[in-house]
């Protein structure tokens, strides 16, 4: 009988989402080497809760975390109009070459439309969720704004949990979106009317 325990999870099943200028396409342990630019840069992974990737061996590791598992929902992110060939390295789109042109705010909102679609209601079974929650550093001022235009609402800050290599502890803020049909008054998630005894909603297990 195999180990159960020492398993190698699974990919999940592929899936492609299009947008008017981008591919989003389930992450592949392929793309480590299409990745590795992006995330040995300090300015990237400050972000992160670990420090700049500096080699193919630990992108691989730091891509199989993200890639691998029944529940993953993680892409990457490639321009429409460049040509895909099975024989060059994918093109992976740097989001932190490209501020100013909404490509994460056009990623993101197609992330959230298709996992609401993934996610059952909150009423089903207990199991599902009529919110997605999104954090962030909180001088990360430009993935803040990318969560509201994206539809997500502040809610609440952390203070001093969150914490990088390169940058130390730091508060974190905390954005929510409510299911459409639903609203975050409705599910108690108002900004400034958060749980007053302090405790927080489970948060959807999003990876």
């Amino acid at each position: 009988m195999a180990d159960v325990d020492n398993a190698i999870p699974e990919a999940p099943a592929p899936m492609v989402i299009e947008t008017e200028r981008l591919r989003l396409r389930t992450l592949q342990l392929t793309d480590a080497e299409a990745f590795l630019p992006i995330i040995s840069r300090p300015e990237v992974m400050q972000w992160t809760y670990q420090d700049p990737i500096t080699d193919l061996e630990q992108a691989e590791r730091w891509l199989s975390a993200r890639a691998l598992g029944p529940d993953v929902f993680n892409f990457a992110i490639e321009l429409r109009d460049r040509p895909q060939t099975s024989t060059t390295t994918p093109d992976i789109v740097g989001v932190c070459d490209h501020f100013g042109k909404g490509f994460a705010t056009e990623a993101l909102r197609a992330v959230v439309s298709a996992l609401f679609e993934r996610m059952p209601l909150a009423s089903i079974g207990g199991t599902g969720f009529d919110y997605i929650e999104g954090r962030t550093a909180a001088d990360n001022k430009a993935s803040q704004r990318v969560l509201e235009k994206a539809g997500f609402s502040y809610c609440e800050t952390g203070l001093q949990d969150f914490e990088n290599p390169l940058r130390g502890k730091s508060d974190s803020v905390w954005y929510r979106i409510a299911r459409p049909g639903k609203t975050l008054r409705e599910l108690g998630l108002v900004p400034g009317e958060v749980n007053g005894d302090g405790d927080k909603p489970p948060t959807p297990p999003i990876q």
